[in-house]
């Protein structure tokens, strides 16, 4: 990995201190760590509560009635899940985002990665809503490799020419440039932040195998194939595309083969229009 990417890392925004309190609560106390401690401590911090709360009455996780109060947050995700929500948004809001490097416009890039997280919930939710509650945080931020480096780019003025490498390559093979010019692609980047960021184990060995949920084992490999499925459908540039769509497909037939059982008609129904629209060429 570039030397000098590794150290710019140390100069991302830090996580708010109300995220470093829960972090170091629940390392200390474990499997005795309570609903009320958590959600006093998260109460300590108004905006990122107002934030917790909308949401839990997102679309993320399409709960039948308002949630009101940390405690029923907290109740509903699940300690872990709590932690790792906030965190992920905690990360969103203090990035600066600009992905010119990648020709890529901004603001539809944010959509997209909003549009990401909403829909593995809503693929997943029916099917199974803790997998569904632990990955929205990962599709939140799973294209937050693309943003560091875009950001690393610019400032060392190396963004034009990563751009018309991303060109001469017809953007087929972002991880390729990806790894020329900074020794590592955003996916294994991001498994990297996620651990210098202390994100629970399974996120991190989930995120690990993205690129390669084959080689994912024990209970990694149902979260690992749900990733990498999403990420065909979500990735930028090729995201939806027919051949995309088809390898997503080819993912849950695979996955079925280690008896791991994804609805493939309820993955269909819940594509996107611009990915259905290339379901029957796929």
């Amino acid at each position: 990995m570039n030397e000098l990417l590794v150290d710019s890392v140390e100069h991302l925004p830090p996580l708010p201190q109300t995220v470093m309190a829960l972090q170091e609560y629940i390392a200390r106390a474990g499997s005795e760590a309570s609903v009320d401690k958590v959600a006093q401590i998260v109460s300590a911090d108004p905006l990122i509560t107002a934030r917790l709360l909308q949401l839990a009455n997102s679309p993320f996780y399409s709960f039948k009635s308002k949630i009101t109060t940390l405690q029923q947050v907290v109740s509903l995700l699940g300690i872990s899940n709590v932690k790792n929500i906030i965190m992920a948004d905690s990360v969103n809001n203090n990035f600066k985002v600009d992905v010119s490097p990648y020709g890529l416009d901004t603001n539809q890039f944010l959509q997209k990665r909003n549009e990401e997280a909403e829909f593995i919930s809503s693929w997943l939710l029916d099917e199974d809503r803790q997998l569904a509650y632990m990955l929205v945080p990962c599709a939140m931020l799973l294209r937050l490799g693309m943003m560091v480096f875009s950001n690393f780019l610019i400032q060392n003025k190396k963004d034009k020419e990563f751009l018309d490498l991303l060109k001469k390559y017809n953007f087929s093979n972002v991880s390729l440039v990806e790894e020329e010019f900074l020794g590592v692609d955003h996916i294994s980047f991001l498994g990297f932040l996620f651990n210098k960021w202390n994100f629970d184990e399974e996120l991190i060995e989930t995120i690990c195998f993205v690129n390669t949920p084959h080689a994912a084992e024990g209970k990694i490999v149902k979260s690992a194939y749900a990733l990498a499925i999403v990420s065909c459908i979500f990735a930028p540039h090729s995201g939806g595309s027919a051949f995309m769509v088809e390898n997503a497909i080819s993912l849950i037939k695979e996955a079925k083969q280690k008896n791991i059982n994804f609805d493939l008609n309820n993955f269909i129904s819940k594509l996107p229009p611009f990915a259905r629209a290339n379901l029957k060429q796929a």
